[in-house]
């Protein structure tokens, strides 16, 4: 299960453009643009959001910030090749000001030639093997602006950890991991998601991303539950030093 390929095909494998019908995290994309996005204060803004999947965060983001924005610049990536294609064959009509460039890669495999006021991952660090954490926040930290910021979601660990005790066919395996000499607990388990299919995600304890970017140069400025339909969530939103 360490086969780091087989967390990112998996996605070829559901249907994952079904997010379109169910709106499924649309709640977390608008607090993400609302409470964070927008408070932004000039008329340009640069987003990239690793792990696109079909596009719906990118579409949502392109159809509502041009209003307060003169220049909207969108990026990210998706390695799915099925969820790309999709967005390929459905694109955003595009408002003036507003631009998206799109890769079908990993993160780690994309090449990319401008800085960022904001970079999301949401729900996709738990498709990276272990070994890509320590690159990909230190890739992150070179993509932001100085005044950048990183807005990480995962699962909430306490949420996850009774879900897993309630259903135990959910779970595969737990075991650790050690970063700067420190022990954290990373679990491996199914993700049921409605109408879309089910996936397989490591998560790992949230004190361990704290301080995962703490050592790459981020400070954490924030850190909120929310509660989603029932599922809840931890939102990080960390702070380029």
């Amino acid at each position: 299960m360490k086969n780091k390929d087989f967390f990112y095909q998996q996605y070829d494998k559901i249907n994952w453009e079904n997010q379109e019908k169910t709106k499924i995290n649309s709640f977390i994309y608008q607090f993400i643009i609302q409470q964070i996005f927008l408070k932004k204060k000039s008329p340009i803004i640069k987003i990239f959001d690793i792990g696109f999947g079909v596009g719906f965060f990118l579409k949502m983001l392109a159809g509502s910030l041009n209003t307060q924005y003169k220049q909207v610049v969108l990026e990210g990536c998706e390695p799915s090749e099925k969820n790309y294609n999709h967005l390929m064959r459905n694109p955003q009509k595009l408002n003036k000001g507003v631009s998206i460039e799109t890769y079908n890669k990993t993160f780690i495999e994309t090449q990319i030639n401008k800085k960022f006021d904001f970079i999301t991952s949401i729900y996709t660090f738990t498709a990276f093997v272990f070994e890509e954490l320590v690159q990909s926040a230190k890739k992150i930290n070179s993509l932001l602006e100085k005044n950048g910021k990183f807005i990480l979601v995962v699962a909430n660990e306490k949420y996850l950890e009774e879900k897993l005790k309630s259903k135990k066919d959910l779970s595969i395996e737990s075991d650790s991991v050690i970063f700067k000499n420190k022990r954290y607990k990373e679990i491996l388990h199914y993700s049921e998601i409605p109408q879309i299919g089910k996936v397989i995600d490591y998560n790992r304890e949230e004190k361990f991303y704290i301080d995962l970017f703490e050592a790459e140069g981020f400070k954490l400025a924030k850190k909120e539950n929310l509660n989603d339909n029932g599922f809840i969530c931890t939102i990080f939103s960390f702070d380029k030093k």
